[in-house]
């Protein structure tokens, strides 16, 4: 029997802390004398019934089957089904106002035969963001972690760690890269699973593109460089837009177009296009941005010409395709009412000027008719051509490129998982390009 001045305590919800507090503390286990020595403190929980504070002596982990064992993880103790379900945290914004955001808490789901639970332990917040919370219903962003009736959780890219695995292939502590929820954890049921990573075949995720659903290994082998981990989070998957981009331009001539105008030329996703079409010395490119980011978009040295968007009407009357990077219906009504027939494709990628969507541009607009870009089609038609292996081969390559030119544009912010709303409503509001925003849960 197990006892402690500590379990006398008023019982109290359980907090990650409980779980990572190790100090000195004086206490009887099994009626033998009192000791101070360092101890793990950690609630265990029944259904219907109060949690209990319990201590215990790091040297009796493992002295007997209720025991925890020594060798385990805080991380794992903290999902050790033994002891009851913790809480997990997650982050929901108002599917219809995004600024309406809310933590909840659900109860820690434990992983059945084949399933595996990815403690988040960080992951970037960006524009790109905002992107897949305003198109969550229209590209089906919301499908990829269900949220209660009218709320949302809006992907984002990031790095877990394996807590718990009743996977034989998956190992307990492997890190793996991908699509995770704001939130503490993610539970996942690997499939399809190789040197490389895995597939998540959860069944809510079965009809979704499978380049979201796929987890990689964070190794060396897989071209993941530890000094790079956090550049990874917020380029790798804008920068792999970027990339497909270009090569959908180049595979289609570019449409018959010689210049290229990207819309919010600043955000991340333009500048990693600008920067692959900067080795394409036949074609013009021209960024479009605001007032307030025309020195870092100049600074960049990727565009040969950077407007402002009251300049619109500064446009060559040339062989021009437009990328829609903002979302700004009244810049794109102006690029399409000023180019007129020398538009020859018009596309739209991104939301960042999200809040600036209004219905006064639903008519036709004059021009080629705009169209959304969804990378993954790119993708797997280059699969198909290419092989997937090959593909990759050579988005890495160009990332690796990138990032290497990157590091020296942007300052990379670090914040706790706790400061996720703080961070997200000025992200919302439109952060600056030259800071790269990053939260960690613990």
């Amino acid at each position: 029997m197990l006892s402690s001045g500590a379990q006398r305590d008023k019982p109290r919800p359980a907090t990650e802390q409980d779980f990572y507090s190790f100090k000195a503390l004086t206490f009887e286990i099994n009626g033998s004398e009192s000791l101070s020595e360092p101890k793990l403190g950690f609630l265990r929980l029944q259904s219907n019934k109060a949690p209990r504070l319990i201590v215990q002596p790091l040297r009796d982990f493992g002295r007997s089957r209720r025991s925890l064992r020594y060798t385990e993880s805080p991380q794992r103790l903290l999902h050790n089904p033994q002891y009851g379900a913790a809480m997990s945290r997650h982050f929901l914004v108002n599917r219809d106002d995004l600024t309406q955001t809310q933590w909840v808490e659900e109860e820690d789901q434990t992983p059945g035969p084949g399933e595996v639970l990815l403690r988040v332990d960080r992951f970037a917040l960006t524009a790109n963001n905002v992107t897949y919370g305003v198109a969550g219903d229209i590209i089906g962003y919301w499908q990829f972690f269900p949220a209660a009736p009218g709320w949302g959780k809006i992907p984002v890219w990031g790095i877990g760690t394996v807590v718990t695995s009743e996977h034989p292939n998956i190992e307990t502590g492997d890190r793996y890269y991908g699509y995770f929820p704001m939130a503490s954890e993610l539970l996942v049921k690997p499939e399809k699973i190789s040197a490389r990573g895995f597939t998540d075949a959860a069944e809510h995720r079965a009809s979704l593109p499978v380049v979201y659903n796929q987890y990689s290994l964070m190794s060396a082998d897989n071209g993941f460089d530890p000094s790079f981990f956090d550049h990874y989070m917020l380029y790798r998957p804008l920068f792999t837009t970027s990339f497909v981009l270009d090569d959908y331009f180049a595979d289609q001539d570019f449409f018959g177009a010689n210049t290229l105008i990207l819309g919010s030329a600043s955000s991340k996703t333009a500048f990693g296009m600008a920067f692959l079409l900067k080795q394409r010395p036949d074609i013009k490119v021209v960024g479009l941005t605001s007032k307030a980011n025309v020195s870092f978009v100049e600074g960049l040295g990727l565009y040969d010409t950077v407007l402002t968007y009251d300049r619109v009407t500064e446009l060559a009357q040339t062989a021009s395709a437009y990328v829609d990077m903002a979302g700004n219906r009244e810049v794109l009504s102006a690029v399409h009412h000023h180019l007129n027939d020398h538009l020859k494709y018009s596309c739209g990628v991104g939301m960042t000027h999200w809040s600036s969507r209004t219905d006064a541009a639903t008519a036709p607009l004059p021009g080629a008719k705009p169209a959304m870009f969804f990378a993954p089609t790119q993708i797997i038609k280059r699969h198909e051509e290419l092989g997937a292996e090959t593909y990759q081969q050579r988005i890495h390559a160009a990332t690796a490129s990138f990032l290497a030119a990157v590091d020296a544009w942007v300052t990379i912010e670090a914040h706790s998982l706790g400061d996720t709303e703080s961070v997200y409503r000025t992200v919302l509001q439109g952060t600056s390009p030259q800071i790269g925003h990053i939260l960690t849960n613990g």
